[in-house]
């Protein structure tokens, strides 16, 4: 074999009955952690038996995994070589180090079956990728031997079917033995080296010779002649991508399923789709948690705003990933506060690894490594010696002005200098000191870099809270990110928008609940019921309401007589329609990484019940209001903080037919990844965490939150704006400030929409007269605002979509999966308008500003094309509800909307064509090519029927 492909083929049937112009994509992977994000992409995978995946779980309507299994050899170093019979090894495979397998010994077969397919089958493994089924050939040359060997290989492929029928196969080669398997569970056949191969004797690329070529494709050919899928899999190094992409176009021109990848398979290659991964890996050090750092204050939101989503590591404390991460994700971002981490030497060498295989790599901050020749020469820089003496002054001798001084001008520093000079790449500022140069930003051919003090300049913190600190951006932050990471133009996944509608939705953390009244009417009545009489039976916003359930259990927080007089005000506001249950945990912690630490530091740990007044209150004096509420005898424990007050809630509180939907973390909302994997085990969503503080007295972009974080294997989704708490100093008097979230409101909308409308608030509110004021301010002006209303629990579903969708490029078009709940994408009106005729669960579209947004069906996998001219057949434009089905032809299309309230449709293009509404005819307003439809429904089922034109 001129390669081999010990590895991971990718492959799934789009649909059963497969026509040949409707052939899967394919994609191979050798890594022990395929990212599956990035995979999903593709049709059929194939992976190592190690890879660390659950196929039950990866497998979707639209991808699916198969197991990698060499029948013809076994690697010596694995650990079934040690197991296998002496009998079972027919020769040596050297280049491999590997056994070559005597499969004509029904012995052998069975240790194959018993040892490496059921465990498999175990697995969920229903599909198999068959390797080394040519081996027998090295070793075997009468025609009796080799005949009896093919014969032992197709009873070992038939008794595999027979464990399971349901079992498929992938085939490498072994063109000799499909006239015997081909009713036996065979999709299709692969064949390294069409016209890129691998020597792995002497560990080199090479060009296939074209009589190889030939006689290959020939073999191919015949493949598909006999209704199976051909797939070619060709090698080039992973820095070679627009050699792999036009390799791959030329392979799919023969007619053949592409795939070009590197020697090791450990990258995700280009076949007849190209992945355009939207992950980007971000690295930091120190002893700061990942909630704290620049990377997720500041370089995550414009990143999400550019369809990214964020992975952030701390080098300390996380492996990174091995191998090259080409394909993986769409560049790295390091932010080091120092040039001297931990591991420099490893940290620089792993970063080379991945410029020098094409990854783009942006460095802010500083370098986090030294500022010498050593470290400086393979990036194409050159660090002369610093000027000595008397101070300097600094001046700047070049800006350009697309990249800094974006909000604030370059205050050129004599103090912060380092001389550093650009031999390759582009400088974008350049400062001046005594006659030397400091290239302080740039773009390079590897990516680029941004250095400090000129990439945020922040106040002075002083007794500001870290996470108050305030800053501005010199560094155009969308601009940096895309040129230097080579960000192609593409849709963008967006979680501000449904249905071309701003995103509307309201949640109510639970402190305060039994706080009392000032207002006149209610004065000494729990704040909670102010809320419901107030404001919830008044506005009709889809509503997280949570609670601290310690607060609703006798030897809880309270005494029974306050709990009796708590729990009838919870069961009515949880009765509301428009309202979804939210836990906000059991004791209300604080500081999360503190009790986690040393759940010793609970507040009512010591506490015993004559710690209570003669009314049954925990007497408070002397105790600081610190890590969580003074429960008597309670010691932290993560699993009642979130299931055991979900528990709780649902017994004690919820109505029937309704459950606890969302936690909402509280305190410094800083939960580990352990605690957050227990919101995730309890079924439930969750959000807070970093607020969006952004207004007239704040302008800077830098206190716009991003979507959220990851922590470990789950996703801690950040509530879209902040709550009364950073509008009032703090809850201090006059209580009047929630208002100013009308600022943030508007600045999160344009000239970028950043953030959907989040009306954020704690119950305390409805004690004092002008925080209600304020709050009846904020829900007038969200009411009078064109929006899509939607619970917080199904917001942070849509935030998980934009975490894992992935999009490729196929054909002319785009093709986007596993973007779950987040339906919408978004692209400039420059890249032209969607195609309808030509894309598929492609619903509408509808502009703001200089953006505009599409609408997805719902399922999962849609596809788009772009056009220069808007569609002319109908449209949805925009609705106030989400799509929850969709299908139809053209001229014919059908689609299912479901609101919180009752419903408004924008239909555009109808002419005349007749609306019906769930079999009905349905009248509305029409004017400028558009249908405007008021409903008293909340769902319906809308049908248009028009006429060929």
């Amino acid at each position: 074999m001129a390669a081999r492909i010990a590895t991971i083929l990718w492959v799934w049937l789009l649909c059963a009955g497969m026509a040949a112009a409707e052939q899967p994509s394919v994609a191979f992977f050798h890594g022990l952690h395929p990212p599956v994000d990035v995979l999903q992409s593709f049709d059929w995978v194939v992976v190592q038996p190690y890879a660390n995946i659950d196929p039950r779980r990866v497998t979707t309507s639209h991808t699916r995994y198969f197991a990698y299994v060499s029948l013809g050899e076994m690697d010596k170093t694995s650990s079934r070589a040690s197991r296998l019979p002496s009998a079972c090894r027919l020769g040596t495979d050297a280049p491999w180090n590997s056994w070559i397998i005597d499969q004509a010994n029904p012995s052998c077969r069975r240790f194959y079956l018993n040892h490496v397919v059921k465990p498999l089958l175990a697995r969920g493994f229903n599909g198999f990728f068959l390797d080394t089924l040519d081996s027998y050939e090295q070793v075997l040359k009468t025609p009796d031997a080799l005949a009896s060997y093919r014969k032992g290989l197709i009873t070992l492929i038939q008794s595999i079917r027979r464990l399971d029928p349901k079992t498929e196969f992938i085939l490498n080669r072994g063109f000799k033995l499909l006239p015997s398997l081909h009713q036996d569970g065979i999709l299709g056949v692969a064949a390294e080296s069409l016209y890129k191969g691998w020597n792995q004797m002497q560990r080199r690329y090479v060009d296939v010779k074209p009589r190889d070529s030939r006689w290959l494709l020939q073999k191919l050919k015949a493949v598909q002649q006999a209704g199976l899928v051909a797939i070619a899999i060709d090698y080039l190094p992973p820095d070679r991508p627009r050699q792999a992409k036009a390799d791959a176009r030329r392979i799919a021109a023969d007619g053949i399923v592409p795939y070009v990848t590197n020697a090791k398979l450990d990258i995700v290659g280009t076949g007849s789709i190209r992945v355009m991964p939207r992950r980007i890996l971000m690295l930091y050090s120190g002893s700061d948690d990942v909630m704290h750092t620049y990377l997720t204050w500041f370089a995550a939101m414009p990143l999400n705003y550019l369809g990214y989503a964020t992975r952030t590591l701390n080098i300390g404390r996380s492996q990174l990933p091995a191998g090259p991460l080409t394909g993986q994700v769409a560049g790295i971002v390091t932010w080091f506060g120092t040039d001297n981490p931990p591991h420099t030497r490893k940290i620089y060498d792993w970063l080379r690894m991945q410029m020098k295989a094409g990854v783009p790599v942006v460095l802010l901050g500083q370098f986090g490594f030294p500022s010498n020749r050593a470290y400086l020469a393979p990036l194409g820089l050159d660090a002369p010696s610093t000027p000595g003496g008397e101070l300097h002054k600094a001046r700047i001798t070049h800006e350009n002005r697309d990249f800094v001084g974006f909000e604030g001008p370059v205050l050129p520093s004599a103090a912060s200098f380092a001389p550093l000079t650009l031999a390759r790449g582009h400088a974008l500022l350049d400062i001046e000191v005594a006659g030397k140069t400091e290239t302080a930003i740039a773009l390079t051919p590897w990516g680029g870099y941004a250095l400090a003090p000129y990439v945020v300049r922040s106040l002075p913190r002083g007794d500001t809270p870290r996470d108050m600190l305030q800053s501005s951006w010199i560094l155009n932050p969308f601009a940096f990110f895309k040129a230097a990471l080579r960000l192609p133009t593409m849709p963008a996944p967006d979680t501000t928008t449904a249905s071309g509608r701003r995103l509307l939705f309201a949640q109510i953390d639970g402190d305060g609940f039994a706080s009392g009244s000032w207002n006149y009417n209610y004065r000494g009545q729990p704040a909670a019921q102010v809320i419901l009489d107030r404001i919830l039976k008044r506005y009709r916003i889809p509503t997280a309401a949570s609670v601290i359930a310690s607060e609703f259990v006798e030897d809880g927080l309270y005494p029974k007589q306050e709990v009796d007089r708590l729990r009838p005000i919870a069961r009515a506001i949880f009765k509301l329609p428009w309202v979804e249950i939210g836990s906000h945990t059991y004791s209300h912690p604080f500081d999360w990484p503190a009790l986690e630490h040393d759940p010793n530091l609970s507040a009512g740990l010591h506490l015993g019940k004559t710690e209570r007044d003669n009314r049954g209150y925990v007497r408070t004096q002397g105790l600081k209001y610190g890590y969580n509420l003074p429960i008597p005898g309670y010691r932290f424990n993560p699993a009642m903080e979130v299931s055991g007050a979900i528990d709780i809630i649902n017994r004690v509180l919820a109505p029937p037919g309704k459950r606890v939907r969302i936690l909402q973390w509280s305190g410094d909302v800083n939960p580990d990844a352990g605690t957050l994997a227990l919101a995730y085990r309890a079924g439930v969503m969750n959000i807070n965490g970093i607020n969006s503080t952004i207004d007239h007295a704040h302008s800077s972009l830098t206190n716009v939150a991003p979507l959220g974080v990851w922590k470990g294997e789950h996703f801690q989704v950040f509530a879209a704006d902040s709550n009364e708490d950073s509008y009032t100093h703090g809850w201090k008097p006059p209580y009047c400030g929630y208002r100013k979230v009308l600022q943030t409101f508007e600045m999160t909308d344009r000239p970028r929409r950043l953030a959907p409308i989040d009306i954020y608030y704690h119950y305390y509110s409805g004690a004092r007269t002008c925080a209600l004021q304020s709050l009846d301010t904020v829900y007038r002006w969200a009411l009078a605002r064109k929006t899509t209303p939607v619970f917080p629990s199904t917001y942070a579903r849509i935030a998980l979509g934009f975490e894992q969708a992935a999009i490729a490029r196929t054909g002319d078009g785009y093709l986007i999966r596993g973007y779950g709940a987040d339906q919408t994408l978004r692209i400039t009106a420059a890249m032209g308008y969607p195609n309808l005729a030509a894309s598929r669960n492609v619903v509408g579209f509808n502009d703001h500003g200089d953006a505009r947004y599409i609408h997805l069906g719902p399922g999962g996998s849609a596809y788009l094309v772009l056009s220069a001219t808007p569609p002319g057949q109908p449209y949805l434009h925009s609705a106030n509800g989400r799509i929850i089905a969709f299908s139809g032809p053209a001229l014919r299309p059908r689609l299912t909307l479901d609101a919180k309230v009752p419903l408004e449709i924008t239909l555009a293009n109808i002419g005349k064509c007749r609306v019906l509404m769930n079999g009905h005819p349905l009248t509305g307003r029409r004017a400028h090519k558009l249908g405007h439809y008021h409903l008293r429904q909340t769902r319906a089922q809308i049908y248009l029927d028009c006429p060929s034109r």
